[in-house]
């Protein structure tokens, strides 16, 4: 019965503390994508993942907060969790389907250099000219190696992002079944997430 008991704490614990870990990662790599934006505001991509980050981290908060106060119903935890699982998925979809048009994060092809410039999670934003786009941190001025090195490294980043909040969206998930799980058999552990 101990060890069962043991086994349980450390799941429990390694669950809280991924789901901090990739709220934090999720958070982070999203707020410095917004920041390097130059010219407008950051894609509503990259704004909604970094919401998704931070309430995260605010449900992961909530969780532990309710280790320790008997008040808070596990009804409530379980419904943040899984709101945040769902944020989450959103937001790695949303930001899915706005790099679908880059073919590749790290070619150096002219089509791939091209797909990068015009994506407008990657070239930090972009004004309209009588000779079409111009994005400062891709114009002249600006050495190829810059240029590559920038889009390359920002798609990078948000292939990450997505990743993380995919990973995030399964231990959220679990988090929720085990809990849900364990409120209908009784039980007195709590396991969030």
């Amino acid at each position: 019965m101990l060890n069962i008991a043991s086994t349980a704490l450390r799941g429990f614990l390694v669950s809280i503390l991924s789901f901090v870990i990739f709220g934090a990662v999720v958070l982070g790599l999203s707020v410095s994508l917004a920041k390097q934006q130059v010219i407008g505001s950051p894609p509503a991509e990259t704004s909604f993942f970094s919401f998704a980050g931070a309430f995260g981290l605010i449900a992961s908060a909530i969780a532990i907060l309710a280790i320790f106060v008997e008040k808070i119903p596990r009804v409530g935890v379980i419904a943040v969790d899984a709101l945040a699982s769902v944020f989450y998925l959103a937001g790695a979809i949303a930001l899915t389907l706005a790099l679908k048009s880059v073919s590749s994060c790290t070619s150096g092809s002219d089509m791939a250099r091209g797909e990068r410039y015009l994506n407008k999670l990657l070239n930090g934003g972009c004004e309209n000219t009588a000779t079409g786009p111009y994005c400062p941190n891709a114009g002249p001025g600006i050495s190829e190696n810059d240029i590559d090195s920038y889009t390359s490294g920002r798609c990078q980043q948000v292939q990450a992002d997505y990743v993380f909040g995919y990973i995030a969206f399964i231990f959220g998930v679990a988090s929720v079944a085990v809990t849900f799980i364990n409120q209908r058999r009784g039980g007195t552990t709590t396991t969030y997430v």
